[in-house]
């Protein structure tokens, strides 16, 4: 049975860049045990997903780079900036 289709404003953010970020950041932090994971409630380090996640954050820079907004790029430097920090102390 197909679920009940209601006229109640939707709780899904908006599909943006901005916020595909975000989710990408809210990833990385879990991965560095910074914020918990939502299903577990832990707080664990996972330093070889948190470096991958870093260097897919990079491969969309490349790829978007010249074709992002001045939020977005200040948005995903400042990111990389601190996730490259985070991951100079773990190294």
């Amino acid at each position: 049975m197909a679920p009940a289709m209601t006229d109640a404003p939707s709780q899904v953010p908006a599909a943006t860049f901005l916020n595909f970020l975000s989710g990408l950041s809210a990833q990385a932090l879990m991965q560095f045990g910074e914020i918990p994971n939502p299903l577990s409630g832990a707080r664990t380090a996972n330093v070889d997903y948190a470096r991958y996640t870093v260097q897919l954050i990079e491969v969309l820079a490349d790829k978007t780079k010249g074709n992002r907004s001045k939020e977005e790029e200040d948005y995903l430097a400042t990111m990389l900036t601190d996730f490259r920090a985070r991951l100079a102390k773990l190294s």
